[in-house]
């Protein structure tokens, strides 16, 4: 009996090493590092060398959005004074600790540990941001730290403070896993005997979070990470977000269908497993998927689904009653057969992967990641001496430093560029993740754009007026925000000056000073409604070019009627804004009439008679803007006639 137990123990020990060393090797296989990154990273070259927690060493800017994760980096890159290998190997050693803890803390026997190894370990979600660089390796780590100390129900006083600490983690290292805790710590709170002391340990495990957000405003002088503010600031409707969030999701149902079949499936438990706590699991799980919709998702497919899959897998090898090999082979066979029917499954790719880029992205502007930055930035491609990252960007910033000037430059994709150009150069991000002007400006409207990159206008004087110290930006007005916004990030931490703009900034008091529609819709063409009548009845061939950045078309009172008639080019399609005064009420798309490229456009202008929005209708509207899908060419049009 007791050589028996001994040879159960070894094999048990044996079968546990093995699903270590697979995900071991599967993470050091797919290992690998993106562009954004390195905005964190370039923080924490910059702290490590003196200059505070910077993006730029001449103020104070929150570039990074997990603090937890940043700060993990510091002293590890203190001593290595090497990014590539040393972040690579963070995440490789997070990511192990989540394995062993998940496999030795919550999987209860073998089956559940091979469930666990045929949804992880195929899920692209999963392992391709299990590096990356970003921070869901930690994440994956809290959780499971978490659900380690919940799933035994025992919700004393102590367990609660703990709870509520790792919670407060979790959302240090990123702000919107508190969808995933809220319901959890709700429901553990209500299970302690003594409510009031409860309370009182919930809010305590939140003091780091609360400390962070102090430190925040004291020294950044806001209490969110810039990235938020640029991201506020894209003047989209909501509407679409949403859309772009569904696409999302119809990005990993073609390319990581096992992620989105394991969340589908543990939302069904709590109807067949009667305990109550798989409610507040589900709630989270529910929440988190939802606020991915609401957001727009995001360009990096499958991100944000890593965090969520991570808790449903939990949740269905813990309440699906699969503890057993005869309900839990069958299990495993459809995890496995729904992996390898999907494409580049992580265990199968190889350094060869990302070599073509022709289905890096679809249309909805969601992509690959991974497959994009795989033969530039990947544990594969390294090899001693080899500058990593390898591609132009990097090696664009390395010139930057070996210049050894100060210097001021603007671009987009800016973190191995930042990184790499070292703390003499000001690095401007005409996507505002790093700049504090531009997030707070509103983003060009393009007909055309990609979730997550919303580029600003650049003032007219802001590159000189970013990299030194006089203000040189010709708009008065936003000459005098930035004025206040220097104070804040540039002048001395505790003066009456700098707090007062502090609370007035925080507030929006100085809003008013960034002409909003000036900056969202620049270089807009402007005519109004009779010189464009003039125009064509003058000249019956007339047209008036509708250029890339669109045209405006201002009427000499407000406009209230049912439809309109207008006349443009056949082999464009339009969008039609409607205005009131400033303010955009509604919108109008007119698809193109000439679409078959073998036959010649019988006219090469075709007229649309439209119906007016209702929203339009009923406010009026002062104006029409007019732009051509998907904006990057000028196209025409000939009249407008009122129905």
């Amino acid at each position: 009996m007791e050589n028996n137990k001994k040879n159960l123990w070894l094999l048990t020990s044996i079968i546990f090493l093995g699903v270590w060393i697979f995900f071991a090797i599967l993470f050091l296989r797919t290992a690998w590092l993106c562009d954004d990154a390195y905005i964190s990273f370039r923080t924490v070259d910059n702290a490590v060398n003196g200059y505070g927690l910077r993006w730029n060493i001449n103020e104070r800017v929150q570039a990074y959005t997990h603090p937890l994760w940043m700060f993990l980096h510091i002293p590890f890159y203190a001593i290595t004074r090497e990014m590539f290998l040393t972040a690579i190997f963070i995440s490789f050693g997070v990511s192990m600790l989540t394995i062993i803890l998940l496999t030795l803390g919550i999987a209860q026997n073998l089956s559940q540990v091979f469930i666990t190894a045929s949804i992880l370990g195929f899920s692209r979600s999963f392992i391709d941001f299990s590096s990356s660089g970003l921070e869901n390796p930690m994440s994956h780590l809290l959780l499971v730290v978490f659900m380690i100390l919940f799933l035994p129900q025992k919700f004393t006083l102590k367990n609660l403070f703990l709870l509520s600490l790792i919670a407060s983690l979790a959302t240090l290292n990123r702000q919107d896993c508190i969808l995933l805790y809220f319901p959890p710590l709700v429901y553990a709170w209500w299970q302690t005997e003594n409510k009031k002391q409860g309370f009182i340990l919930l809010c305590l495990g939140f003091v780091p979070l609360v400390l962070w957000e102090i430190f925040s405003v004291i020294y950044y002088g806001f209490p969110f990470p810039n990235t938020a503010y640029a991201k506020l600031g894209t003047g989209l409707w909501k509407i679409d977000l949403i859309k772009q969030g569904l696409w999302y999701y119809a990005f990993s149902w073609k390319r990581d269908f096992i992620t989105l079949l394991v969340l589908f499936l543990s939302l069904f438990i709590p109807f067949y497993q009667r305990q109550k706590e798989v409610w507040v699991y589900v709630i989270g799980i529910i929440l988190y998927c939802l606020y991915i919709i609401w957001i727009g998702g995001d360009f990096m497919g499958g991100r944000f689904f890593s965090v969520p899959l991570l808790f449903a897998t939990i949740l269905i090898i813990r309440y699906s009653k699969l503890d057993q090999f005869k309900r839990g082979i069958p299990a495993i066979c459809v995890f496995l057969i729904t992996s390898f029917i999907q494409p580049y499954v992580p265990i199968l790719t190889n350094s060869s992967f990302g070599k073509d880029l022709s289905e890096f992205k679809d249309k909805h502007g969601i992509g690959d990641e991974r497959m994009f930055y795989f033969h530039v930035a990947s544990l594969a491609h390294w090899e001693k001496g080899k500058p990593m990252p390898c591609n132009a960007f990097a090696n664009q910033g390395r010139q930057y430093r070996q210049a050894n000037k100060k210097i001021t430059k603007a671009h987009g994709s800016v973190g191995y560029r930042g990184f790499f150009a070292g703390p003499m150069a000001h690095i401007i991000d005409y996507y505002a993740l790093s700049d504090p002007l531009l997030a707070r400006m509103p983003a060009i409207y393009r007909p055309s754009w990609r979730i997550g990159h919303f580029g600003r206008y650049m003032p007219e004087g802001y590159i000189d007026s970013a990299g030194g110290d006089e203000n040189k930006i010709k708009d008065k007005n936003l000459a005098e925000f930035f004025d206040h916004l220097k104070i804040i990030t540039r002048g001395s931490l505790f003066t009456v000056e700098r707090w007062r703009d502090i609370i007035k900034m925080n507030l929006g008091m100085y809003d008013y000073l960034i002409d909003k529609d000036r900056y969202q819709f620049p270089n807009l063409k402007k005519i109004t409604y009779q010189d464009l009548k003039e125009r064509i009845t003058s000249n019956e061939s007339a047209k008036v070019v509708v250029p890339k950045y669109g045209i405006e078309i201002q009427f000499d009172e407000i406009k209230k009627n049912d439809t309109i008639t207008i006349e443009l080019d056949s082999f464009d399609t339009f969008i039609i804004l409607f205005f009131n005064n400033k303010n955009w009420i509604a919108r109008r798309w007119i698809e193109k009439t000439w679409t078959d490229p073998d036959k010649e456009a019988v006219e090469p202008y075709t007229k649309h008679k439209i119906q007016v929005p209702f929203s339009a209708r009923r406010k009026g509207y002062t104006a029409i803007r007019v732009f051509t899908y998907p904006g990057d060419a000028d196209s025409a049009m000939r009249d407008i006639q009122f129905d």
